[in-house]
């Protein structure tokens, strides 16, 4: 698993000189940030590094936590494809009269109604091999307790200090990282009905 790579010599600097500024300037849109990231010739992968080694710490502790949240909503996924109401609701949302946000909105309220409970598809993941597996590569000195982990899982998840880890963007990363290894096309979660999706998923 790759670590997060430290930002640069000349970032920290940047970042010293704008500690040491009495009157800092603040950033008011993405396009103002791009066009001062650019300025100091900082790179998306750097900002991203920074973003994550700040924000999310990208220890193998937040790394090993979002995998899990990721590997819940892929069961939740084939959770609703493989229900028996699927193609009833995918006809309901072709036939549907609605449009813009009313549609979406109807969509997804109907997806949330055929959804197995939480928590089932919480054990059924815990069961798996895939998790397990997992567990062992970031837990090598942890026994596998199975409540435990279906118990601790439901917790975290349900948490709302966890809201910012639920950001479509990172979700859109992993399947981009996943589909490489899979050779599967990666859920644009970043989309606004990926967006609304990994909500009614959660």
């Amino acid at each position: 698993m790759n670590q997060v790579v430290p930002c640069t010599i000349k970032f920290n600097n940047y970042l010293v000189i704008m500690e040491k500024k009495t009157d800092i300037e603040k950033i008011n849109s993405y396009e103002h940030l791009v066009e001062k990231l650019k300025k100091w010739e900082v790179s998306p992968q750097e900002t991203w590094n920074l973003i994550q080694k700040i924000k999310f710490k990208g220890s193998p502790k937040t790394i090993w936590k979002m995998s899990k949240f990721h590997m819940y909503i892929r069961f939740r996924m084939a959770d609703l494809v493989n229900s028996k109401e699927y193609n009833n609701i995918v006809k309901i949302s072709m036939e549907s009269k609605l449009v813009g946000k009313a549609h979406m909105n109807e969509l997804f309220t109907n997806i949330q109604k055929i959804l197995p409970k939480k928590v089932d598809t919480i054990r059924k993941l815990v069961k798996s091999d895939q998790y397990k597996f997992k567990f062992e590569y970031f837990n090598k000195n942890k026994k596998f307790d199975e409540r435990s982990e279906v118990k601790n899982l439901e917790k975290l998840i349900a948490d709302k200090r966890q809201d910012a880890y639920w950001d479509p963007e990172l979700f859109y990363k992993m399947e981009e990282i996943v589909s490489k290894t899979v050779d599967k096309k990666p859920f644009n979660f970043s989309s606004l009905p990926g967006r609304e999706m990994l909500k009614a998923l959660r």
